[in-house]
């Protein structure tokens, strides 16, 4: 049988009556760490899994362990499993016992200790994450890091927070909360590995960044605005159609950023093109037709279904393998005529090169690619001396193709 008893976050006297009667009753008690009040109180023998801390290749396994050693020890014993604080907050051993379905007593979680300690109520959000983890950021929500119990843990914290939050962003290293040691030490986060009084017992509080980098959401946001009642005359003016233009110049812009090798002009271009798509979305959205959620859903999926050689059975060695796979998966989502429509007709050339190539219309040629520029450059020379329109006669001509074209869907 197992239990497993939230220790709290001070001694024993912290404890409730059941929780202290399981300890009591228990055949084997094990506690995840030893390092806590309660655990130098406790006048009962027990076991701590703190040497595996140092033996487990990583925390996953470190945890994976101690819950196989736990289950283990309950097919045969009355087992208590005693964690600091609520066995619900910042707990992985727990959730993986959990379907053993344990008898569960809960303790005071470090949470209450931390935000009295703090002063805060955390009512308006907050990210509680593992110091031990490639944690996450969201920069405009409070954060709060358990298990930086080293200093060389803080310096690996410090340099992840370095990535998102300004050397100087302030930092609350609150230890021994809701015991008579509770010490609260504010510090600049360049500073945090500086600090000497870490162990099992620290919490890190990093306050929300209020000037925290803008998103996709922003951004989609200021669009909305600039598109409401009262906000841009020359914005709520356009239409899919007038847009055109200012969606191929900035990609032209993108491309010409790529070509100079300007990876400042590129980032610059790149939110230029970004702006067009949230632009055209949210005119759309207007009118009914998808939202940005539903844009970027379909990516998502599309690029995930096509790199079956990465997320299923298809295997790739190369990017020609990898371009084929792509197109056996596009084929399958698409009927030929839906893709054949689908091909953009601004550029005739564009166009014409992509339809052969759908088609499989592939001829070989052991000409190298600047003969077939000068022979490119000769025809458009025919074609000035015919005042003939080439993008006007490929268009044609590759209308014809597709009208009078021969395949097999399993060709293509």
């Amino acid at each position: 049988m197992l239990s497993i008893v939230g220790l709290g976050p001070g001694g024993l006297d912290q404890l409730s009556l059941g929780a202290f009667k399981a300890l009591q009753e228990a055949d084997k008690i094990y506690l995840r760490t030893a390092w806590h009040p309660a655990a130098q109180e406790l006048e009962l023998p027990f076991q701590s899994f703190d040497w595996l801390y140092d033996e487990a290749e990583d925390f996953d396994s470190l945890y994976q362990e101690i819950a196989r050693q736990i289950a283990k020890a309950a097919e045969i014993e009355n087992v208590v499993y005693a964690v600091p604080g609520s066995p619900f907050v910042a707990e992985k051993t727990v959730e993986m016992l959990m379907a053993l379905k344990p008898r569960v007593y809960p303790g005071a979680s470090f949470l209450d200790v931390v935000c009295a300690a703090l002063g805060i109520d955390f009512i308006r959000g907050l990210l509680i994450e593992d110091g031990l983890d490639d944690f996450k950021i969201l920069p405009s929500v409070d954060l709060l890091l358990v298990q930086v119990y080293k200093k060389e843990v803080a310096s690996q914290v410090k340099l992840r927070l370095m990535e998102v939050y300004d050397d100087e962003h302030p930092v609350t290293i609150i230890g021994h909360a809701g015991t008579p040691e509770e010490k609260v030490t504010s510090v600049k986060l360049f500073e945090l590995d500086r600090f000497e009084g870490f162990d099992h017992l620290t919490t890190l509080y990093i306050p929300r960044n209020n000037k925290s980098p803008k998103g996709l959401g922003e951004l989609y946001g200021l669009m909305e605005k600039l598109l409401a009642p009262g906000g841009c005359p020359w914005d709520r003016a356009q239409t899919h159609q007038s847009l055109k233009p200012y969606l191929l110049e900035e990609s032209y812009e993108v491309m010409e950023a790529i070509d100079q090798g300007d990876f400042e002009a590129l980032e610059d271009e790149l939110g230029d093109l970004l702006f067009q798509v949230v632009f055209h979305t949210a005119l759309a959205a207007e009118q009914g037709y998808f939202s940005l959620e539903d844009v970027i859903e379909g990516s998502y999926e599309k690029i995930f279904s096509r790199h079956t050689h990465v997320f299923s059975s298809d295997e790739a060695s190369n990017p020609e393998e990898v371009l084929d796979i792509w197109e056996k998966n596009k084929s399958k989502e698409q009927g030929i005529e839906k893709r054949i429509n689908s091909i953009p007709k601004n550029s005739a050339l564009h166009y014409g090169q992509k339809l052969k190539k759908l088609l499989g219309m592939k001829k070989q040629s052991s000409k190298s690619d600047e003969q077939l520029l000068d022979l490119l450059e000769t025809i458009i020379e025919i074609a000035v001396d015919r005042d003939l329109s080439l993008e006007m006669a490929l268009m044609d001509r590759m209308s014809l193709v597709v009208k009078n074209r021969s395949y097999t869907r399993d060709s293509i």
